[in-house]
């Protein structure tokens, strides 16, 4: 009882001295919230999409690669305050940020078929330089949580990035597809042939990415099947929605 008591004490002081803050507002975490706070969590830009066939980023691969289904979980809108919980898990040394939003990805839509036949979840790799700054790779930790919840196996191995090219931030489509041409390589074709996987990132913007990936895969995996899930989608998309305009 005094071992339990003493942990209890021990856990109350951390709370006191270095309380738990909500990523997005600052607020004190309360006792059942993790990462963010009730009320940022219903702010949240949710996309809505939840895999729906045709939805704005299933288009931004039709006919570049033989997808499936694909979804985003939220809107990243330049200069909102939701932005946060990207900016957090990718530049401030927050990968639990990445676990607790890609279990939520997952648990949005396990009441549809999206996950169903996906047999691996491939992250988009970071060059390995930019991953030991980092000290991780944010798709990995997205990637876990949505294996919390699914068990869907991940594989970190198979596909790497060969070439550490300039951020995207700043690009236009064009210059971004040029950025990330040629950068990926399958190092096992078998780990993958024939199989479903899906590809998990943190933000769409053009797709460039996800799309040099999926291309590098599918050259010598030709009957390979891709779905697609990110954390956040910017941008205009398809349904001509400007999804930079605040709500």
């Amino acid at each position: 009882m005094k071992t339990i008591f003493h942990k209890q004490l021990f856990r109350g002081l951390v709370s006191l001295l270095f309380p738990r803050r909500c990523v997005v507002c600052g607020a004190r975490l309360l006792g059942g919230e993790h990462i963010l706070c009730v009320q940022c969590t219903f702010k949240l830009p949710y996309t809505d999409y939840r895999g729906k066939a045709g939805n704005p980023v299933e288009r931004v691969f039709w006919g570049r690669l033989p997808i499936v289904k694909a979804n985003a979980y939220m809107k990243y809108i330049s200069g909102s305050d939701s932005r946060r919980a990207v900016l957090r898990l990718k530049y401030f040394d927050r990968p639990d940020v990445g676990n607790y939003l890609g279990a939520c990805m997952a648990t949005d839509l396990l009441d549809t078929d999206f996950f169903r036949d996906i047999d691996v979840i491939i992250p988009i790799p970071l060059a390995a330089k930019r991953e030991r700054k980092r000290g991780y790779n944010q798709s990995e930790e997205l990637a876990k949580g949505i294996q919390r919840i699914t068990s869907i196996p991940i594989d970190s191995k198979t596909v790497i990035r060969t070439i550490a090219n300039p951020t995207q931030t700043h690009l236009d489509a064009t210059a971004r597809r040029a950025n990330v041409k040629n950068i990926f390589a399958v190092e096992v074709p078998e780990n993958l042939r024939g199989k479903h996987i899906l590809l998990v990132d943190d933000v769409l913007t053009t797709g460039a990415t996800i799309i040099s990936c999926g291309q590098a895969i599918v050259k010598v995996c030709p009957d390979i099947r891709i779905s697609v899930l990110t954390l956040s989608l910017a941008g205009h998309h398809a349904t001509g929605i400007n999804l930079q305009k605040k709500k």
